[in-house]
């Protein structure tokens, strides 16, 4: 993010509001010495927003982080379910810097982030997605701290073990080539999302996780793991 937007929670409610919210448990967030990313997700799981989420100066109160340009959207969406919640939400965007936030992997330059198989939003994360299928199962999604937006098909899918798809990380045999890629056959079987010289990040097709060799363009590629 080249700009951030802050949207700063407070109240009696504004913990337990949030924790409705978004997949991350806020508690934990705030207990946290360190911003921990959550997503916001509609009632059928799939992603609206990707977001960090800290604590703020005072006591009880909740920062919440996002591209600066998704503010105004991310805050509509939210606040939307505001009613009877003892909350008041601010824009503190002016008080908060990028360097200030310390926003977990910021300072990556592309080939660390893919060499990492950090997921950026945009390329291998996108709106109206699955977050699962970007692994953010791990890092974004609280399985214990109980019902938010989305939740009941999220754990369905984590009970169910099978996505259509995952990312995974690709090398290529010579110089990466973002879009489709293909089996011997000519049958798709995923596409690259993001890609710096011979290595890349791309969403494999569950049909064709058996499959050992792709190509883009005729350049061969292959899976060297997942994220």
């Amino acid at each position: 993010m080249s700009d951030l937007g802050v949207l700063e929670f407070s109240g009696p409610d504004a913990v337990r509001f949030l924790n409705g919210q978004v997949t991350q448990d806020v508690r934990q967030a705030i207990a946290s010495d360190t911003l921990l990313p959550s997503c916001v997700t509609d009632a059928k799981g799939k992603l609206q927003f990707r977001i960090w989420i800290g604590k703020g100066k005072a006591d009880g109160s909740v920062l919440v982080y996002c591209g600066k340009e998704m503010l105004e959207d991310l805050e509509a969406r939210l606040t939307r379910y505001l009613i009877a919640d003892d909350v008041e939400v601010k824009n503190v965007s002016h008080e908060v810097s990028i360097a200030e936030a310390e926003i977990p992997n910021a300072g990556l330059n592309e080939r660390e982030r893919i060499e990492q198989g950090i997921p950026r939003w945009g390329a291998e994360i996108t709106e109206g997605m699955l977050p699962p299928e970007a692994g953010l199962d791990r890092t974004d999604i609280s399985y214990n701290k109980g019902c938010y937006i989305g939740q009941e098909v999220i754990s369905r899918i984590k009970s169910a073990g099978k996505l259509n798809r995952r990312l995974v990380k690709l090398s290529f045999e010579g110089e990466g080539k973002l879009g489709e890629f293909s089996n011997a056959e000519g049958k798709a079987c995923g596409q690259v999302t993001s890609v710096e010289g011979e290595i890349g990040l791309g969403y494999l097709k569950r049909s064709a996780e058996a499959e050992t060799e792709f190509w883009i363009e005729g350049i061969k590629c292959w899976v060297r793991g997942d994220v």
